[in-house]
């Protein structure tokens, strides 16, 4: 039976069995470490992470999501430096829109050879997610001489930020040449800056600066929360303010922007309740990845982890495993989904202690 016949069989088994035979009482502080090994793999001599462990493509933005996994531990310092000196060697000054700061996605072309694609997806959630990974490299490694040495390439890297922030509403624009203002996003770049804050007030000394910034990711928060719908968040907003029509029955964009919301402390307690009564109707079997997506999208146990929904979070684990898992994380799965699955494993190890 080939490899991609395996997954299928195994992973459509998973799906019509009842979720109580899937309980395999894992033990979960390994499963942390085969994962944080797995993220290793990524990453290259030059420092560089792709996608997968022999994939050819680079992408920064989900690079720094699967750091935030490790950022956590003291021993995975060395790790994250390398990659964020790679990231500030190649940031653009600027790129073919006019904006320094950004970076590239890259492609392995040739042995030792990587050739950049000339675009990115969105220059707002790249610069915010490398602020928010420097955050937790100095609050894990306290390496203030490193942070103040690259401390020019991350003002550069806020910069970027701004190159698309409209000053109505605080919000930016995915890229200058595309005008929507996406809640996931925002919710990333609202993180970024308020980490960007801490490191120029705790840091860089650079108090007034910081307070600035912390009022720009208020300013951010007061708009995302204007894109509640009463019983959900409007997954984007245009140059116009025109809000985007939301289904949540769709699983991506729109019913993924809500568990962002709550992944990310948006969303109040009350707004909470309802979005993941509704997620938990519409797709009662997400524990046992069948949310109608290619992709394993281990965001959702981290939001029920945020919750504290563990049974379910469990459950979903179980399901990881007992597929991706079982093979070392083929493809759907790559670097990002790493990110969300080591932080719910670790929200999963501290409240069992």
């Amino acid at each position: 039976m080939s490899f991609s016949v395996r997954f299928i069989c195994i992973l459509s088994f998973l799906l019509i069995m009842p979720i109580e035979a899937c309980s395999m009482a894992l033990p979960w502080s390994e499963v942390l470490l085969r994962h944080e090994e797995y993220v290793l793999t990524l990453q290259s001599q030059d420092g560089y992470i792709t996608m997968t462990p022999f994939g050819a493509n680079i992408n920064p933005y989900f690079a720094n999501l699967a750091l935030w996994g490790l950022a956590d531990n003291l021993e995975y310092g060395l790790v994250i430096k390398k990659w964020a000196i790679w990231y500030i060697n190649h940031l653009n000054k600027p790129d073919n829109l006019g904006i320094s700061g950004t970076i590239y996605d890259y492609k392995i072309t040739g042995p030792n050879q990587i050739t950049p694609t000339k675009d990115y997806d969105s220059s707002d959630s790249y610069a915010a997610t490398f602020l928010t990974l420097m955050r937790r490299y100095y609050d894990t490694t306290h390496d203030e001489e490193f942070l103040l040495e690259i401390e020019p390439e991350l003002c550069l890297i806020s910069e970027a930020i701004y190159a698309t922030r409209d000053p109505e509403d605080g919000l930016t624009f995915a890229k200058k040449n595309y005008k929507i203002k996406y809640l996931m996003d925002n919710l990333e770049v609202w993180l970024g800056l308020k980490d960007w804050a801490y490191l120029l007030d705790n840091l860089y000394n650079k108090p007034e600066q910081a307070e600035k910034v912390y009022k720009d990711a208020d300013l951010i928060e007061q708009s995302l929360q204007k894109m509640w719908q009463g019983k959900y968040f409007s997954f984007a907003k245009d140059e116009k303010g025109v809000l985007f029509i939301t289904d949540t029955s769709n699983f991506y964009p729109d019913m993924t922007a809500q568990l962002m919301a709550i992944a990310f402390d948006l969303a109040t307690e009350e707004q909470t309740s309802i979005i993941w009564s509704d997620f938990s109707s519409r797709f009662p079997k997400w524990t046992q990845l069948g949310h109608l997506d290619s992709f394993p999208w281990s965001l959702m146990a981290y939001t029920a982890a945020k919750i504290g929904d563990w049974d379910n979070v469990v459950k979903y684990l179980d399901s990881v495993e007992l597929t991706y898992g079982s093979m070392n994380y083929p493809y759907p799965w790559y670097c990002a989904e790493s990110s969300w699955y080591l932080l719910t494993l670790r929200r999963l190890k501290k409240s069992s202690k």
